[in-house]
């Protein structure tokens, strides 16, 4: 199956969570929205986090933001009053028909395409 990962499961998965290592092995086609690879840059402050995120992200495929993720995000940012990265992201999933793996309470569990596979205790 193939989905789009969030940025909390991404960064799960850099902490060597399982259950963010579960949703690498259960998904085995791995799409990142732009938006998620800039906040995963942004924690990348030591040499060894940077090396992380690089080899993490080789393993996906980023999707950037087009005119038809923009206008979706829009969309929903205006109607779901999620902010505009989130937007992003789940305009991401949601434009190319693909499931939502986030662990992010303010995507709605009533969405088909939202999956919330786990929570941190």
């Amino acid at each position: 199956m193939r989905a789009v990962v969030d940025t909390n499961v991404l960064i799960d998965y850099l902490q060597g969570r399982s259950e963010a290592a579960h949703e690498f092995e259960r998904n085995r086609e791995i799409d990142v929205s732009a938006i998620s690879a800039a906040e995963l840059w942004t924690g990348a402050t030591t040499d060894a986090r940077e090396r992380a995120v690089e080899a993490l992200l080789a393993t996906c495929s980023i999707v950037s933001a087009d005119d038809v993720i923009a206008r979706e995000a829009g969309w929903l940012r205006r109607t779901r009053s999620v902010r505009l990265p989130a937007a992003l992201v789940w305009a991401t999933a949601r434009t190319r028909g693909q499931l939502l793996v986030t662990r992010d309470e303010t995507f709605p569990a009533d969405a088909p395409e939202v999956r919330h596979p786990y929570r941190l205790r």
